[in-house]
């Protein structure tokens, strides 16, 4: 029976090291290996952590760890010219290939040249499985496959049509273009499915989805060139994967941390608010961070910032609800995933940020709630306008209520992680201290002077 040849283009699969989702893909894939087969993952230079967790995961004898400049076409491209198979499998990283799949592909092996698999669109919309029903319709009588139903083809076959086409887009249709006429009694398509994520649809919506999509093959059977078209695809993976948005003050005296002026004094409650904001800056250090800023001037900044590598936005004027929209709507251009996070969320981590954007992947939306009622840090992978509306009274005790009330009756849903601490009051102090969460000798840590 031919050997199988996996490969898996790759570009920002892996926000940070405990956000490490793709491995668990990896290892189940490595375990569906026969002697023989293998896997090559392709990194198309990832800024994230990607190319250091395939690094990692190429220390399996069967896996093979690839760098070339990043596009699709050009990262399978480079995989096959590599690979040692007989059978040519294109893999994406956000498509799972399970057992079932696997097997059916392996009876076939003798019988076909290429083709591809029915196709599961798993998330949150409820029109997904009717796309994927349409999908998998469509690509049976039309003979055309989609990067996301798993392409697999034979290395002959591959070779004489040329791999896939130089563009940066609908690399896969032009392919199957390709082998449809050089080959087209040899088109498998296998009823068994793959799992392919549906961050896309619930990202921008299943019907500008679906009516982005049919615009552009629409656009490129009327003659429309790739490169043109991928000027004007937004696609997900052309986003960062997280952005996280800081909202401080300017640590002037008497503006900030004011009820812990009777236990601190405004001098030394502008200094607590200074560690907070630098601390918070130095835990999220390597992550993709905008500091959103309330009074200062830009020399002031940079003097506290002290070359920090921080982008650096002003809030607008308007209630706390406002300003937080305003930076969901500006980063969500550039992100998959928008987390909000204030200065004074002494016991968030690392971990906790990770546990965050987990769950509002799964979910759209989630909280870290704070014990005095308000929260310490949101994440979203999408606009909520009910959220931010000015009808919830910003800085009181009731934020957190009242947010899940709007949630409840505009029928939303959330996910609400465990309760953290954030520093208001004086007795903050000691329980941040007790939890091991603010050192003993903060008021040092980040002096003026540094």
């Amino acid at each position: 029976m031919p050997f199988v040849s996996i490969v898996m283009p790759v570009y920002n699969e892996v926000p940070g090291p405990g956000d490490d989702s793709l491995s668990v893909r990896i290892h189940a894939l490595i375990e569906l290996l026969r002697q023989g087969d293998e896997l090559l993952l392709v990194d198309g230079g990832s800024t994230d952590h990607s190319w250091a967790t395939l690094q990692l995961l190429a220390v399996h004898p069967q896996v093979t760890a690839i760098q070339s400049g990043k596009g699709r076409a050009q990262q399978m491209n480079s995989g096959a010219a590599q690979a040692r198979g007989e059978v040519l499998l294109f893999l994406h990283a956000d498509t799972v290939l399970n057992s079932e799949a696997w097997s059916a592909l392996l009876t076939k092996l003798n019988e076909c040249l290429w083709g591809r698999f029915d196709v599961r669109i798993e998330g949150k919309s409820a029109w997904l499985p009717v796309v994927a029903w349409f999908m998998n319709r469509r690509s049976r009588l039309s003979k055309i496959g989609t990067g996301d139903q798993a392409l697999f083809v034979s290395r002959a076959l591959f070779n004489r049509v040329g791999g896939f086409p130089d563009q940066s887009l609908m690399e896969d249709i032009e392919l199957c273009k390709r082998l449809k006429r050089v080959a087209p009694r040899q088109f498998l398509a296998i009823s068994s499915q793959v799992f392919t994520s549906g961050r896309r649809w619930d990202l921008n919506g299943a019907w500008a989805t679906i009516l982005l999509m049919w615009r552009f093959r629409f656009l490129y059977w009327r003659g429309v060139s790739a490169e043109t078209l991928a000027k004007l695809y937004a696609d997900t993976r052309q986003k960062s994967p997280l952005t996280v948005a800081v909202f401080a003050k300017y640590p002037y005296p008497g503006r900030v941390k004011t009820r812990l002026a009777p236990l601190l004094g405004a001098e030394q409650c502008a200094a607590f608010a200074r560690y907070l904001l630098l601390s918070t800056l130095d835990k999220l250090q390597g992550m993709n961070v905008v500091l959103w800023t309330d009074g200062g001037s830009d020399q002031q900044w940079a003097e506290l910032l002290r070359g920090r590598a921080v982008q650096r936005c002003v809030q607008p004027e308007g209630h706390l609800g406002k300003r937080m929209q305003t930076a969901v709507e500006t980063h969500l251009k550039r992100s998959e995933l928008v987390v909000l996070l204030g200065p004074d969320a002494i016991e968030f981590t690392q971990a906790d940020l990770h546990e965050l954007q987990r769950a509002a992947r799964q979910c759209g939306l989630a909280f870290v709630p704070a014990h005095d009622g308000g929260y310490v840090a949101l994440a979203c992978n999408r606009n909520v306008p009910e959220i931010f509306s000015a009808s919830i009274a910003w800085g009181t005790a009731s934020v957190a209520e009242q947010t899940r009330a709007a949630l409840q009756q505009h029928h939303l849903s959330a996910v609400w992680l465990p309760s953290q601490l954030d520093i208001d009051e004086p007795a903050d102090l000691d329980r941040a201290i007790e939890l091991g969460c603010l050192p003993v000798d903060w008021p040092v840590r980040y002096q003026a002077t540094e």
